[in-house]
């Protein structure tokens, strides 16, 4: 990306990622930090090429993960389990119901796209299409439907 010209300000505003944690990342070999957190790394990876090579700086690295998690719910409403969107997206399941349960306000844009991919393939298809037993169905419906009517239910009040 630095190659393209941008500067590290550049990646920050496109990756979502703070400009001071970009600069540390674009140091030499021996002073970069040891590890990187999987998130940042998401977020520079999930920089799509062409605004890099465009300068499109509307397209960025995180976006708000409310069309992930409104997905996810209703891929669980039609029965998908958990474990199986998450094998399907090479991610966790704890990673999945926590965008499912509105826990992170975003998400990588790469994740996002994936999502939505496999929304659509699914969705089109039945849960015993793909082997999943009719309990394991059941059971992610019954949750779903559970997680729904939590949601719906007034707070306490003040």
């Amino acid at each position: 990306m630095q190659q393209t010209g941008l500067s590290a300000a550049d990646i920050a505003e496109i990756s979502g990622i703070a400009v001071t944690l970009i600069r540390r990342l674009l140091r030499p070999t021996g002073e970069r930090p040891a590890g990187v957190h999987r998130a940042t790394s998401e977020a520079i990876l999930g920089i799509p090429l062409t605004s890099v090579f465009r300068r499109e700086r509307l397209l960025p690295g995180l976006v708000d993960a409310g069309r992930a998690a409104a997905s996810l719910q209703d891929l669980a409403e039609h029965g998908w389990p958990t474990i199986f969107l998450a094998s399907e997206l090479n991610t966790s399941t704890h990673t999945l119901a926590a965008i499912r349960g509105c826990e992170r306000p975003r998400l990588a844009l790469d994740l996002d796209r994936k999502i939505q991919r496999l929304t659509a393939l699914l969705l089109a298809s039945e849960p015993a299409d793909h082997g999943i037993s009719e309990h394991r169905s059941h059971r992610a419906k019954t949750a779903a439907r559970q997680r729904a009517a939590r949601a719906h239910r007034p707070g306490p009040s003040t």
